[in-house]
C-alpha cells in the first residue's frame, strides 16, 4: 500500500500541472510524459521496495521511501515554473465543482478507486493460492507497473484516433472484464503475468486521460482546479474501497478460500466508472450533431 503511494508521486505532479508549464502544446501530446513518469517510478520502487524490506526491515525500508517522496516532492515544487498568464478574475471553484460534466469525472473517479486496487492487493495472493511461489507472486506487481507505464504512453496517444472519452469507456469496461478473469479464471504464471500487464495498461487511462479530458472541457486555466475536485472525489472512493475490500475478503472469501465476491466487488466499481464516463458523453453531444460513436 505505501508503495503504490509513492510510485504515484513520481508522476501526480508532472501529470496533473504539466499543462500550465507547456500550455502551447497540446494536453495529449504532454500527457504521457508525466503519467510515464509515474510508472517508471512504479516499477523502480516496487523492486527497491522489496529489496528494502528484505535487507533492512520493513520499518527502515518506510523510512527510506518516505525520505524519497519528500525529495521528488520538493524537488518538484521547486522547479514548478508558471508559464500561462494568471485568468483575470480567477477560476470559479464552486461552478465548476458543480458542473454536471466534473461530477460525472469524479464520480469515476469514486468508482475506479473503489475497485482498481483489487488485483493490486489480491493478485499476489491468489497466485500464491494457485500453487505459485512467493516471488513469482510479488513479481506480478512489477508486471502491472510495467504495463501500466507503457499503457500511460499508448492510451494518452490513443486518444488522438478515438477520442479521451471513448478511451475511457473502452479501457474501463476491459478492466472490470480482466479482474474476475484474473482472480478466478488464471492457473499459470504465464497467464497471470499477462492478465497483470493488460491490467495495468488498460487501467493506466484513469490517470493518463483525465488530464486530458479536464483540460478539453475546462480550458487550461481551469485544469489544476478541476483535477483537485476529481482527487477529492478519488480519495473518497480510496476510504470506501479499500477498508471495504477487505472486510469482504475477511469475512466472506477468506473463510472459503475464495477471491468471488472481491472479484465482483472490483468489477462492479470500474465497470460502474466506464458508465459514468459514458453519462459524461451522453451529456456532452447533447444539442450537438455529434452521435454516440463519434470521436470523442
Amino acid at each position: 500500500m505505501c508503495t503504490l503511494g509513492i510510485c504515484n508521486s513520481f508522476g501526480v505532479f508532472a501529470t496533473h500541472y504539466i499543462n500550465h508549464i507547456y500550455p502551447e502544446e497540446s494536453a495529449a501530446d504532454i500527457a504521457w510524459i508525466g503519467t510515464m513518469l509515474s510508472g517508471m517510478g512504479g516499477i523502480l520502487l516496487s523492486e527497491l521496495s522489496q529489496k528494502l524490506m528484505v535487507s533492512v526491515g520493513h520499518q527502515w525500508a518506510l523510512r527510506v521511501l518516505a525520505l524519497v517522496v519528500f525529495c521528488v516532492s520538493g524537488a518538484s515544487g521547486a522547479l514548478y515554473r508558471r508559464r500561462l498568464p494568471a485568468l483575470q478574475g480567477g477560476v470559479r471553484f464552486v461552478a465548476i465543482a458543480r458542473d454536471h460534466r466534473l461530477v460525472a469525472i469524479g464520480v469515476a473517479g469514486f468508482f475506479v478507486n473503489i475497485g482498481y486496487y483489487v488485483p493490486w492487493y489480491y493478485l499476489p495472493t491468489a497466485a500464491l493460492k494457485a500453487g505459485q511461489t512467493s516471488q513469482a507472486a510479488n513479481s506480478l506487481v512489477v508486471y502491472m507497473n510495467a504495463g501500466s507505464t507503457a499503457g500511460r504512453i499508448l492510451v494518452a496517444y490513443a486518444t488522438r484516433f478515438v477520442g479521451p472519452i471513448n478511451s475511457m469507456v473502452v479501457a474501463h469496461i476491459a478492466c472490470s472484464a480482466l479482474i474476475p478473469v484474473a482472480m478466478l479464471a488464471a492457473r499459470h504464471m504465464a497467464s497471470y503475468a499477462a492478465l497483470a500487464v493488460t491490467y495495468g495498461m488498460l487501467s493506466a487511462s484513469s490517470m493518463s486521460v483525465v488530464p486530458i479530458i479536464l483540460a478539453d472541457t475546462f480550458g487550461l486555466h481551469a485544469t489544476t482546479t478541476a483535477v483537485g475536485i476529481v482527487n477529492s472525489w478519488c480519495a473518497m472512493g480510496v476510504l470506501v474501497g479499500n477498508p471495504s475490500q477487505g472486510a469482504i475478503y475477511q469475512k466472506y472469501d477468506r473463510p472459503r478460500d475464495s477471491f468471488t465476491l472481491i472479484s465482483a466487488w472490483g468489477f462492479a466499481g470500474i465497470f460502474l466508472a466506464a458508465c459514468s464516463y459514458l453519462y459524461l458523453k451522453v451529456a456532452t453531444i447533447r444539442g450537438t450533431t455529434r452521435r454516440l460513436w463519434s470521436v470523442l
